[in-house]
């Protein structure tokens, strides 16, 4: 016997994460390219965020999109920390006794490297350039229901 016939298929749930927060997600994700960072901003945790990107085509659009708007930012962090590293404590025996500067940057690269590929992506670029408006549209939108990407 086949579970498949068990599975039901369900829309979204908003009330969690309604339209308004969705879009205020999305421009803190579109200033500084942080999902950790934009869910904490709307109070919401990193996995709704990520299952509402999977449920909502306009949603996984625009969150690329953001994606692609923070890009100056990620560069910016990027030549700071390549340049200057970043500070670490060093512990022994629990204590703190030294901090050293460490210069990796091999997961930002390949941030940088993953937006490099969405900018070749036209529907992406395209959500760019009118970012604001679609998020106003966003907002607006029903809170119940699947919302279609144009």
């Amino acid at each position: 016997m086949s579970n498949s016939s068990q599975i039901v298929s369900q829309k979204p749930s908003t009330r969690a994460f309604p339209r308004a927060r969705q879009a205020e997600f999305l421009r803190v994700l579109a200033q500084w390219g942080n999902v950790r960072a934009a869910a904490k901003a709307v109070g919401v945790s990193r996995a709704t965020a990520y299952r509402l990107r999977r449920e909502c085509l306009l949603f996984a659009e625009l969150w690329d999109a953001a994606l692609l708007c923070a890009k100056p930012q990620v560069e910016e962090v990027l030549a700071d920390r390549a340049l200057n590293g970043t500070q670490e404590v060093v512990f022994y025996h629990g204590e703190e006794v030294a901090t050293r500067t460490r210069y990796d940057s091999r997961l930002l690269l390949a941030h940088l490297g993953r937006l490099d590929k969405l900018s070749t992506h036209r529907p992406t670029v395209e959500a760019t350039y009118g970012f604001d408006l679609q998020l106003e549209e966003l907002e607006k939108a029903p809170e119940n229901g699947l919302i279609q990407a144009e």
